[in-house]
C-alpha cells in the first residue's frame, strides 16, 4: 500500500484515468470491433473492462487519506476551457475528477454491482444478435456514471450527466425494432432534457455568486448565495402602483385583472433558494421525482439487467448524489430543502400506491425504485444527508438482486412464453420457489430489505432517514440586515415521518405481493408435461433476446411445456453475492447500535450540516428507540397483509376490491392517468404549437417568402432576358444610352461645399469653399458682400457674431448657362455653450455626432446647416 502512495501521489492521482479509461475502452473496442471478436471475445473484454476498473476504484477506496478531516484524492487531465466571472474574473474549467469518501464509494457501487449485471448479462443476451452493441453499451453507461460521480466541478460532472442520459436512451430502446421500445426510449431522453435545462441554469448562478464551477469553491463561497435576487416584475415591467399612474384612465375590471399580475411590490427571493430548485429540477429529471418520474417505470422496455444497472448502480442515482454532493448550497435555503423533502415525500407514496395492483413484475420493480427514490430525497431534503446516500448504497444491492431475479424468472418464462408482456406478468407465474430455489431465496432476502425488515440492510438505512426526518430541523443562515430565510413549520419534520411510515408499509405489502404470486401456489404458466420436447417450429431461446417480442402459441390450445429451470451459474452467482449485501450492508452505517464505519467516513464531507441541522427539541434523541417502532410495524403490517391477502387467501380480496370498486381500481392500476394528463396537457400543447409552426412554414416561409422571392427573382430574369440577346448591336446601343446618360449628369452643374467652422466658437470665422467644375462661375448671397453677377471666387469668409444667424446662398453656372443653388444657415452659438459639440457635415441636412449615429442637422446649435440644392 505504501508504494501505491508513493507511485500516485494525492494530487495527481493517476489511478482515477484507470478507473475511467478501462470502461471506455471497453466500450470502444466492444463497439468497433465487437462482430470480428465473437460472443467470447465480446464477454472476455467487457468483463476484464469492468472488472480491472473495479479493482482500481478498490485501491482507491483504500488510498483516502485517513484522519479526522477526511481527505481526498485529485487528477487533473487537462485545462478546457475559460469562463468569465461575475467581476470579470477568468474562471479556468479543467477537465479534473477528485474523490473523496462519498464518491469512492460510489465508485464501488458502480463498478461492483456493475460488474455483476456485466457477468449475468454475458448469460442472459447470449442469444441476442446485437450482443456486442449491448455490451459497448454497459461499458460506455458505466464510464459515464463513474465521469459524473468522479467530476471535480460541475462541467465534468455535466458531462457524465448528459452521458447516462444518452446511455440510458440507446439501452432502454435497445430492441429499437419494437415501435414501444423505440418510443420508451425516446421518452427517458426528453423527459430527462426538461431536468437539464434545470441543471444548466442552476450551473449558470452558481458561477456568477460564486466564482467558480469546482464543488470545493462553491462550498466555500456558498454564503455568496444569500443575495436577494427581484424575481418580479420580469425586465422593465411596472409594478403596480406605476401601472396605475401610466394608465389612469382604465376600467376597473381591466385594472382588477392587472393587479393580479403586478403585486403593489417587487418579488424578491434568495439566489440560494433559486439555485436549489433549479438544481432539483434537474435531480428530478434523473432521479424520476415528482413531475419529472414518468420515464422511469418506460424504461423497463430494454433488457432487464438494463433495468437492474439504471435503477440501482448508475443514472437514478445521480440526482440524489447530486444534492448530497452541493449540500453547503442547499443548506442556506430551508425552503429549497423543504421542497426537495416535501416532493420526495410525494413520490414515495404516490409511487408506492401505483404499485399495489400491478401485474407487470419488472412494472412492479420500477415503480418501488420511484419510491425509495423518493426517500433518499427525503434524506438529503431533511438535512440528513449521509443517510440519504446510505439509502443509495443499500439500495443498489437489493435492488439490482430484485431486478435480475426477476429477469432469471422471464428467462425460465421463455421457456414456452415468447411474447414479453406475458412473460413479466406475475399472473402467468406461481410454484416458482420449488424449481428455481436460488432465484427464490435472493429474491425472498431482497425483498425483506426492501420491506425494511430488521437488521437487514434497508431496515437501517431506511429507518436512519424517518429518524431524521422526525427528531431534526433546519437551522436558518444568518442574512444580517436582510429579509430573514424562511424557516420550517416545526409539524413539517413529523408530518413527513409519518407519510414515510405509510410509504414504507405499501412498499412492503406490494413486494411480498410480487413474491408470493410468483413463488408461491401452483404453477400458471403452462402446463407441465414430463418428458416434454421443444416442437419444431417453436424457440425456446429465440435469437432475439429474452423479453423481445415472439408469441409461437397462437391455436387455442393449452399451453404445455417443461418444468421451469434455475437459471445458468452466470446469472444465479450475481444473485447470491447481491443478497449477500443485501444482507449485511446495512451494519455498515447501524447507528442505534453505534457500529458506522461508513457514517464516520462520511461525516468530513457534511461539515456544513452539522451546524446547520440540529434536533428540533431538547430530549428528542431519547426516543430514537421508540421511533424505530412505527417502521418495524410498517413492515409486519405490510407482508403481514400481502401474506394473508395472496398467500392464504390466493388473492380473492383483491378481486373483491376490484369488484366493489372498479372506477378505483384501475384508476390505480392505469398510474392516476397521469400519463394520459400529460398527453393531453402537455404533448397536446406541444403538438398544437407544432402544427402551428408547420402551417407557418408552409404558408409564411414557403408560400410567401420562399414563393414570393423566387417569383421576384424569375419575373427581373425574364425582364433581363429580353436584353440578353447576344446580339452586339444591342449591346452597343445599350453602352452609348450608359455614356449619353453619364455624360447629361456631368454636364449639369453641382452647387456643392465644404465647411470649415475650426474658427467659429473662437473668432466667428467660418470658411466655405464652393466645389470646382469644368467651365463653372459662382455667385454668392449673404456674406455682406453682395454679388450681382457670377465670377470665379469659389471661397468665402464670414463672421457671425455670438447668437448670430446667417443665411448663406451659393449659385453655380456652368458652361451651358445652367444653374444649381444650395444654401447654408450659419449659427454661432451664444456665450456660455458648451464648446465641445461641434458636429461635422456630411450630407444636406445630417451630421454625424461624434459618437456615431446621425441627427438631424436643424436641431445642432452650430452647425452650417445646408438647405437643399436646386
Amino acid at each position: 500500500m505504501e508504494a501505491l502512495k508513493a507511485q500516485f501521489p494525492a494530487t495527481n492521482f493517476t489511478l482515477l484515468a484507470v478507473v475511467l479509461a478501462l470502461p471506455l475502452l471497453g466500450a470502444f473496442v466492444n463497439g468497433v470491433f465487437g462482430k470480428r471478436l465473437g460472443k467470447a471475445g465480446v464477454r472476455l473484454m467487457a468483463l476484464s473492462a469492468l472488472g480491472g476498473s473495479f479493482i482500481a476504484a478498490l485501491a482507491t477506496f483504500l488510498l483516502l487519506p485517513k484522519g479526522e478531516g477526511g481527505g481526498t484524492l485529485a487528477w487533473t487531465a487537462w485545462r478546457w476551457f475559460s469562463l468569465n466571472g461575475r467581476m470579470g474574473q477568468t474562471v479556468p474549467i479543467d477537465v479534473a475528477f477528485s474523490v473523496d469518501a462519498m464518491s469512492a464509494t460510489m465508485m464501488l457501487v458502480v463498478t461492483g454491482v456493475g460488474f455483476l449485471i456485466h457477468l449475468y448479462s454475458s448469460e442472459y443476451m447470449v442469444k441476442d444478435p446485437g450482443y456486442h452493441r449491448f455490451f459497448a453499451y454497459l461499458n460506455l453507461f458505466c464510464f459515464a456514471m463513474l465521469t459524473l460521480v468522479m467530476a471535480d466541478n460541475m462541467a465534468v460532472l455535466f458531462v457524465g450527466w448528459e452521458g447516462v442520459g444518452l446511455c440510458s436512451y440507446l439501452l432502454i430502446g435497445f430492441w429499437f425494432g419494437d415501435e414501444k421500445n423505440a418510443t420508451a426510449g425516446k421518452k427517458a431522453f426528453i423527459v430527462n432534457r426538461i431536468g437539464d435545462f434545470g441543471l444548466l441554469v442552476a450551473m449558470a448562478i452558481l458561477l456568477y455568486y460564486t466564482g467558480s464551477l469546482r464543488f470545493a469553491e462553491i462550498n466555500a463561497n456558498a454564503r455568496n448565495l444569500l443575495d436577494p435576487v427581484t424575481i418580479w416584475p420580469f425586465g422593465n415591467l411596472p409594478i403596480e402602483s406605476q401601472w396605475d399612474a401610466a394608465n389612469p384612465g382604465a376600467n376597473a375590471a381591466y385594472k382588477a385583472i392587472v393587479h393580479l399580475f403586478l403585486p403593489e411590490k417587487g418579488v424578491q427571493v434568495y439566489a440560494s433558494t433559486l439555485v436549489g430548485l433549479a438544481m432539483f429540477l434537474g435531480a428530478a429529471g434523473k432521479s424520476a421525482q415528482i413531475p419529472l418520474y414518468v420515464w422511469l417505470p418506460d424504461a423497463m422496455a430494454g433488457p432487464t439487467p438494463v433495468s437492474a444497472l439504471i435503477h440501482a448502480a448508475t443514472m437514478v442515482t445521480a440526482g440524489v448524489y447530486l444534492v448530497a454532493r452541493t449540500s453547503a448550497v442547499f443548506l442556506m435555503s430551508p425552503a429549497a430543502m423543504a421542497t426537495v423533502a416535501v416532493l420526495g415525500c410525494a413520490t414515495a407514496i404516490f409511487a408506492a400506491s401505483i404499485g399495489l395492483f400491478q401485474h407487470d413484475l419488472k412494472k412492479v420493480l420500477a415503480y418501488s425504485t420511484v419510491s425509495q427514490l423518493g426517500f433518499m430525497f427525503i434524506g438529503v431534503g431533511v438535512g440528513a444527508f449521509a443517510a440519504g446516500f446510505f439509502h443509495v448504497f443499500t439500495h443498489a444491492f437489493f435492488k439490482a438482486c430484485l431486478f435480475l431475479g426477476a429477469g432469471s424468472v422471464i428467462h425460465a418464462m421463455h421457456a414456452r412464453i415468447h411474447d414479453t408482456d406475458k412473460s413479466q406478468d406475475i399472473r402467468n407465474m406461481g410454484g416458482l420457489k420449488k424449481f428455481m430455489p436460488i432465484t427464490r431465496w435472493t429474491f425472498l432476502l431482497s425483498c425483506f430489505a426492501i420491506a425494511g425488515a430488521p437488521p437487514l440492510a434497508g431496515f437501517w438505512s431506511k429507518d436512519e432517514i424517518l429518524w431524521r426526518a422526525f427528531s431534526t430541523k433546519i437551522v436558518a443562515p444568518e442574512v444580517g440586515r436582510l429579509e430573514p430565510l424562511w424557516t420550517w413549520p416545526s409539524w413539517l419534520g413529523q408530518g413527513i415521518y409519518w407519510v414515510g411510515v405509510v410509504a414504507a408499509t405499501m412498499t412492503a405489502f406490494y413486494m411480498f405481493r410480487a413474491y408470493f404470486l410468483t413463488f408461491h401456489g401452483e404453477f400458471r404458466g403452462w402446463k407441465i408435461v414430463a418428458g416434454w420436447k421443444e416442437p419444431k417450429h417453436g424457440h425456446g431461446h429465440d435469437d432475439h433476446g429474452h423479453d423481445d417480442h415472439h408469441d409461437h402459441h397462437d391455436d387455442g390450445a393449452p399451453l404445455e411445456g417443461p418444468k421451469p429451470h434455475e437459471s445458468p451459474l452466470a446469472m444465479t452467482l450475481p444473485l447470491m453475492v447481491l443478497a449477500v449485501f443485501a444482507v449485511f450492508a446495512g451494519f455498515l452505517m447501524a447507528e442505534p447500535i453505534h457500529i458506522e464505519p461508513l457514517g464516520h467516513m462520511l461525516s468530513p464531507v457534511f461539515t456544513r450540516a452539522h451546524d446547520a441541522v440540529v434536533l428540533r427539541a431538547e430530549g428528542v434523541e431519547k426516543l430514537m428507540w421508540p421511533m424505530m417502532g412505527p417502521g418495524v410495524a410498517a413492515f409486519l403490517g405490510g407482508t403481514g397483509a400481502a401474506m394473508v391477502v395472496y398467500l392464504n387467501k390466493g388473492g380473492a380480496p383483491e378481486e373483491s376490491f376490484k369488484k366493489a370498486a372498479p372506477g378505483l381500481y384501475r384508476l390505480i392500476y392505469d398510474k392516476w392517468r397521469i400519463d394520459e394528463l400529460y398527453d393531453a396537457v402537455v404533448v397536446g400543447m406541444v403538438d398544437a404549437l407544432a402544427d402551428i409552426f408547420t402551417a407557418a412554414d408552409k404558408w409564411l416561409i414557403d408560400g410567401v417568402l420562399a414563393k414570393l422571392t423566387a417569383a421576384i427573382v424569375a419575373f427581373f430574369g425574364t425582364v433581363l432576358r429580353t436584353f440578353q440577346t447576344g446580339r452586339v448591336q444591342v449591346y452597343g446601343a445599350a453602352m452609348a444610352l450608359g455614356l449619353a446618360g453619364v455624360g447629361f449628369f456631368l454636364v449639369r452643374p453641382h452647387a456643392e461645399a465644404t465647411v470649415d467652422d475650426s474658427k467659429l466658437r473662437s473668432a466667428g470665422e467660418v470658411v466655405i469653399s464652393a466645389a470646382p467644375g469644368p467651365g463653372y462661375t459662382y455667385r454668392w448671397e449673404g456674406t455682406g458682400t453682395e454679388q450681382k453677377d457670377f465670377g470665379v471666387v469659389r471661397e468665402v469668409r464670414i463672421n457671425v457674431n455670438p447668437g448670430e444667424t446667417k443665411d448663406v446662398k451659393l449659385h453655380v453656372r456652368n458652361a451651358f448657362a445652367q444653374e444649381a443653388t444650395q444654401s447654408f444657415a450659419v449659427t454661432r452659438p451664444g456665450r456660455g455653450f458648451p464648446s465641445s459639440a461641434a458636429p461635422v457635415p456630411l450630407v444636406p441636412g445630417t451630421v454625424v455626432p461624434a459618437g456615431g449615429g446621425s441627427i438631424p442637422a436643424k436641431d445642432i446649435p452650430g452647425l452650417i446647416n445646408p438647405r437643399g440644392a436646386q
